[in-house]
């Protein structure tokens, strides 16, 4: 019988992120008693249920790479509990135990299961290889039929579907992670034929167009139903998964070309859409929100742009300011005034509450988990080029989100609707975060063990 690798400095970690949790969710509970005229010494029994769910959750994980003597990165999961308990205190502010229980049940169980799985049974990444084509096409139905009968919101876009009394599955997270598996798949089993019967024209290399036909159409199949869907966040995400690992898959002459040769064809296609397509008011909306969020410029529906996309925008900033540094403390701001303030907008309900120490000590906190996993990619061995591959797109798609999000919630960039790993409530997202995480965890017991 093998002996446990104890991992002392991840369970240390896990330890700390439990303490920190607990204090979190009784200084909530405390605080909303207190602003009641109730005895704040009563929260805490209460408080304490999430947290002790929540410590059980990533302590499995942890315990099955201990059992199965992974000695290698000790950071990651901890990083990942972390994010996760802070945006769970901000939930459990916010939303109380009806947010908490769907931030569990739908979120953390199922992510946790599947990233366990991953983690005890490396094999399923090479079940996820050999069924790459049909996980990639399972995806793009799932676009499609969502674009046509999917769940309409008050923005007009289509961005989940809903079967019988089943909640709504978002169904733009599941191809994320489809396009990751599909690209690294068709990467690993095209790129050296594609570099070997490459072309020479000048400085560039022209590769068969048999060799990229099959993964542009698959990205370009979903990126139009994606368009169809109005979920333009995820579009972008698409777009930075496809460049990454293409550059990451092909010698540098050739990803040159590739790219050289997709923007062409994108300047066509903008030219084309310019010409027959009507950009959706939404998008026309938040660009002008993002230019000036106190715009009153009237729209069709008789509000103004600060009363409709600016007003969210002008409350986030309003939080951040109201916030400092340090925070107002837990309980004692006002983030309900931000719309979404538990989905899009936590990160400036956090810097309100936290402060912005807090919301720049969670951008940190991605920058090296992503540094993490790509550390990975440098020390599994070349050989293992869809593996590496996978980390590259789960570590882009990670950076992506926050990018996008962060960017928009400062009013950096124009607002698109998508949500922080780990941070925000949510369900498919969160779940297929974790299963993320996992996948890294998994291939992490590939490098040599010594314990970092």
């Amino acid at each position: 019988m093998k002996r446990i690798y104890w991992r002392f400095r991840e369970a240390f970690f896990l330890l700390l992120i439990d303490l920190i949790a607990g204090v979190g969710f009784v200084s909530v509970s405390a605080a909303e008693r207190f602003r009641q005229g109730l005895d704040p010494g009563e929260a805490v029994s209460g408080a304490l249920v999430p947290v002790a769910i929540i410590a059980l959750a990533f302590a499995i994980p942890h315990a099955v790479l201990s059992l199965r003597r992974a000695g290698f990165d000790q950071t990651i999961l901890p990083i990942t509990a972390l994010i996760f308990v802070i945006g769970a205190i901000m939930i459990w502010r916010l939303r109380g135990w009806e947010g908490i229980t769907q931030q569990v049940t739908r979120g953390l169980v199922p992510g946790i299961v599947l990233a366990t799985a991953f983690i005890a049974w490396t094999p399923l990444i090479e079940r996820a290889r050999r069924w790459a084509v049909p996980i990639g096409l399972i995806g793009l139905a799932l676009l499609f039929l969502t674009g046509v009968i999917g769940v309409q919101d008050e923005t007009g876009a289509r961005l989940s579907i809903k079967l019988g009394p089943l909640p709504a599955v978002q169904t733009s997270e599941l191809i994320k992670l489809a396009l990751i598996i599909f690209l690294a798949w068709y990467i690993e089993r095209e790129g050296r034929a594609a570099e070997g019967r490459a072309h020479s024209l000048l400085c560039f290399r022209l590769p068969a167009l048999r060799y990229m036909a099959p993964a542009a159409l698959f990205v370009g199949a979903a990126t139009l139903a994606l368009v169809a869907m109005s979920d333009f966040g995820a579009v972008l995400i698409l777009v930075a998964l496809f460049v990454a690992m293409l550059f990451t898959g092909f010698e540098t002459r050739i990803f040159f070309t590739i790219a050289a040769l997709g923007l062409v064809m994108g300047l066509f296609v903008l030219l084309v859409l310019s010409q027959t397509w009507d950009i959706p008011a939404t998008i026309q909306y938040r660009y002008l929100a993002f230019r000036n969020p106190w715009s009153e410029q009237l729209m069709p529906n008789g509000y103004t742009i600060s009363e409709g996309p600016g007003y969210q925008i002008q409350q986030a900033l309003y939080a951040i300011i109201a916030g400092g540094v340090s925070g107002a403390g837990l309980g004692m701001g006002s983030p309900s005034f931000i719309p979404l303030a538990h989905s899009d907008f936590i990160l400036a309900a956090i810097m309100e509450e936290m402060g912005s120490a807090v919301g720049v000590a969670v951008l940190v906190l991605y920058a090296v988990l992503v540094l993490r996993i790509l550390r990975i990619v440098l020390l599994l061995p070349r050989t293992q080029v869809f593996e590496r591959l996978l980390l590259v797109g789960i570590s882009v798609h990670f950076f992506a989100q926050v990018f996008i999000m962060a960017g928009g919630v400062l009013n950096l960039i124009p607002l698109t609707g998508v949500t922080m790993p780990f941070l925000s409530q949510g369900g498919i997202s969160l779940m297929v975060n974790l299963a993320e995480v996992g996948i890294a965890l998994a291939l992490m017991q590939r490098v040599e063990r010594k314990p970092l």
